[in-house]
């Protein structure tokens, strides 16, 4: 997910800054997205990440409810807000693409994908011996 949203990301931010300088592009052979196409991008990258971000958060529920110990339970509460808080930004951008860019939106979209990421291998790397159950 992070790498979806690094992509389009991206392709957005050089829609906007390199809409100017359309003809030193097309000199060099660099191809990029018209800035006419930014809300259809934003559109596109919502609906793309968004079953990961439904797959995360069903992930998490399981985990919350699976799991015996209290640590990895309160670190899959963590990273379920962190789902949520996905979830909310891309059912935003999914009825507003225009008001929504991606190319801000996207560096939350990145950063709570390494967090969902390094929470569960957190939780994964915790001894079982060292953490008392609930």
């Amino acid at each position: 997910m992070a790498l979806i949203a690094a992509y389009f990301g991206s392709s957005i931010q050089n829609a906007k800054t390199n809409d100017p300088i359309s003809y030193l592009n097309e000199m060099d052979h660099i191809h990029y997205y018209s800035a006419e196409l930014i809300p259809q991008l934003n559109y596109r990258a919502a609906v793309v990440t968004l079953p990961f971000v439904v797959l995360l958060t069903l992930i998490e529920i399981w985990i919350l409810i699976k799991t015996p110990f209290r640590i990895p339970r309160n670190i899959s509460i963590g990273l379920l807000v962190a789902c949520g808080l996905l979830f909310f930004i891309s059912i935003l951008t999914l009825n507003n693409p225009s008001g929504y860019d991606f190319s801000k939106w996207g560096y939350l979209w990145m950063a709570m994908g390494l967090f969902i990421i390094a929470g569960n291998v957190l939780s994964g790397l915790i001894k079982k011996d060292s953490v008392r159950r609930a």
